[in-house]
């Protein structure tokens, strides 16, 4: 089922953490963690800000959720309600092929912003690794440890069920590292990790990406777009660009959510 959400930056960043915080505890209440794929590039840069600040209750509480019974307290925020981040485990959904300490890479902005504010374990991060100077070789390490994570937590051979995935949506429709035109990527169905070669990205290059079947197999989807492409994101909402990248997210079992900055 399709879900949109729209409203001004500020209030569409304060649901977007609420929703997010709501579906950690229900994981976490049901599972015992919560498997969050983060997503690069700049717009998710505000949101992970507020992620790591929390959430008030009482707003957490105006918004329709409810207050879970093992919440935790922010530690910037003593007032705040945080992610239970001891049993939150966090993936990247693409990588550009650059070292981690490079300013375009995705796990450097989500360090800087996000992972180096909150109290989430080391070993509970899984960056994609992007230092054996061959992305197809690298591509192929993540996957693996991807298999060995989510065979030891009783999943067979199917593409893993994540709890949310995080996406942005490009001006040419693309998610993650798939772009339009690339049909080799978007029609895999065999492989959950693939390197692309991405000479329309910002910047350029080779990068890492999860594929279709790893995306359509989340209990949610949630994306996060910027004002510049609202009538583009409710176009493939409305299910009216299924040609695009963005427009072949369809989870299986799951739900996909548009937060879209806009004033509706």
């Amino acid at each position: 089922m399709t879900h949109w959400i729209s409203a001004p930056h500020d209030a569409l960043l304060e649901k977007a953490v609420a929703f997010i915080t709501d579906a950690a505890y229900r994981a976490v209440a049901e599972r015992g963690r919560f498997t969050l794929v983060l997503s690069g590039g700049n717009t998710p840069r505000a949101l992970h800000q507020k992620l790591a600040e929390g959430i008030s209750e009482e707003r957490y509480h105006k918004l329709g959720y409810k207050l879970p019974v093992e919440a935790r307290r922010c530690p910037r925020n003593p007032d705040a309600l945080a992610l239970p981040w001891a049993h939150t485990l966090l993936f990247l959904g693409d990588e550009r092929y650059l070292p981690p300490s490079h300013p375009d890479s995705n796990y450097g902005m989500a360090r800087e912003t996000l992972l180096r504010h909150v109290c989430v374990k080391p070993e509970n991060i899984f960056r994609m690794p992007t230092e054996s100077g061959d992305p197809a070789e690298d591509a192929r390490r993540y996957e693996s440890l991807l298999r060995e994570f989510f065979r030891k937590t009783g999943t067979d051979d199917a593409p893993p069920s994540f709890d949310l995935i995080l996406l942005g949506l490009g001006d040419d429709g693309h998610t993650a590292s798939l772009f339009p035109g690339d049909h080799t990527s978007l029609k895999e169905k065999e492989r959950w990790v693939i390197a692309v070669d991405a000479p329309n990205g910002k910047p350029p290059g080779m990068r890492l990406t999860l594929t279709l079947p790893v995306i359509n197999e989340a209990k949610t989807v949630l994306f996060l777009v910027p004002p510049s492409r609202y009538e583009l994101a409710r176009a493939i909402s409305n299910g009216e660009r299924p040609e695009l990248p963005a427009g072949m997210v369809k989870p299986r079992s799951g739900d996909v959510w548009w937060f879209v900055e806009g004033v509706e």
